[in-house]
């Protein structure tokens, strides 16, 4: 099949962490016989880069922080950069989807939006900012009931953002409960292959956006309550990124590391943290890939019991915003870590092909 694969968020370089998931769908796609066109934001100027090749429209709305907290920050001037995105990206769309036999969209808006118009038969991806998104707008109903007359398959990484979006359509509850159910995929041999070499003194390691949702400043508390041995080492930039490093407390903030710097990060670690919580108009999480790239490497991962993250199996959960619990779990894990076969385990099903056969053929 020749399919399209419409992103926002996708590698603008090599070992660009951003949309890095995307990127291994499009890979598996391609092993698995697919021919593969996708088409991103980003900069056309930058697009030769070394980065995954794509068509890129034009915007920076999808990095660093993300749209969802941009229009958190400053919702007018978001939503008149992400019209101006939208219609590019339509247009972008409708001179290349007549060679797709089909289409793929990663978020609902605005990738799934966007290929409305175009007559390839469209499976549209629910990631999480884009429901919760959509859904403080008060467009969320409006946007399924599109894609639902346009004919669309609907997958959500997780059962948690279904239900959000049954509360905001219940006319399109048959279709919805239709709709797959699909973590993304990850390189499950690339993780299992780490070799496994964790330093001393231990290090706690958080890699993610540096925005609100993610409660990195949770994790930093919570190493105050936590063993004076372990380490905190904050991998990911954002625009929390100046107020994180100068919360007191012997953490280092790294910044944004490449795929292969976050993959020695991970080899090191004693173990990960996931600190999400859930702000104030209700939006959480999806569900973070780390905890399942974690998983596969054999790291231990604790996480707060939001979204799509309380359906990952062998995470320990915590309350969000409690450094103390977090603090409790992290030693307990440091004490006696778990083995790392058994974390392996219950996220062999999610590599990459697997998924994206499933996603396909659903």
């Amino acid at each position: 099949m020749r399919l399209g694969i419409v992103t926002t968020s996708y590698p603008r370089y090599a070992g660009d962490p951003a949309g890095n998931f995307v990127a291994g769908h499009a890979a598996a796609l391609r092993e698995l016989g697919h021919e593969v066109e996708v088409v991103a934001a980003g900069d056309p100027r930058r697009a030769a880069a070394g980065g995954p090749p794509a068509y890129r429209i034009d915007s920076r709305l999808f990095y660093r922080g993300g749209a969802p907290d941009a229009f958190e920050r400053h919702p007018v001037r978001a939503a008149a950069a992400a019209a101006v995105f939208t219609a590019r990206l339509t247009v972008g769309i409708a001179a290349r989807a007549a060679r797709w036999d089909a289409i793929i969209a990663h978020w609902l808006v605005p990738s799934a939006l966007a290929a409305l118009p175009a007559a390839a038969p469209l499976l549209a991806i629910a990631h999480g900012g884009d429901v919760f998104t959509l859904r403080r707008l008060g467009l969320l109903g409006a946007v399924l009931a599109a894609l639902q007359r346009r004919g669309a398959r609907l997958a959500f990484v997780s059962e948690p953002l279904r239900r959000i979006a049954q509360d905001a359509a219940p006319a399109l509850a048959s279709w919805l409960a239709g709709a797959q159910i699909q973590p993304m995929g990850i390189d499950v041999a690339r993780f299992a292959a780490l070799r496994r070499a964790p330093i001393d003194p231990p290090t706690v390691l958080v890699v993610a956006r540096l925005v609100p949702i993610k409660g990195v400043d949770v994790a930093i508390a919570a190493m105050r309550h936590a063993s004076p041995a372990a380490h905190l080492v904050i991998a990911g930039d954002g625009p929390e990124r100046a107020r994180l490093a100068a919360l007191p407390g012997g953490h280092a903030v790294l910044g944004e590391v490449t795929t292969e710097r976050r993959d020695e990060l991970l080899a090191t670690a004693s173990v990960v943290v996931i600190p999400s919580r859930v702000l104030p108009r209700g939006r959480t999480e999806g569900a973070p890939l780390v905890a399942l790239e974690a998983l596969a490497a054999g790291v231990p991962v604790v996480a707060s019991a939001v979204g799509g993250l309380c359906e990952v199996p062998g995470v320990r959960l915590v309350g969000p915003d409690d450094p103390r619990a977090l603090a409790v779990a992290i030693d307990e894990i440091l004490a006696h870590p778990p083995a790392p076969e058994a974390l392996r385990g219950g996220v062999t099903h999610l590599d990459w092909r697997e998924v994206a056969g499933r996603l396909l053929r659903e």
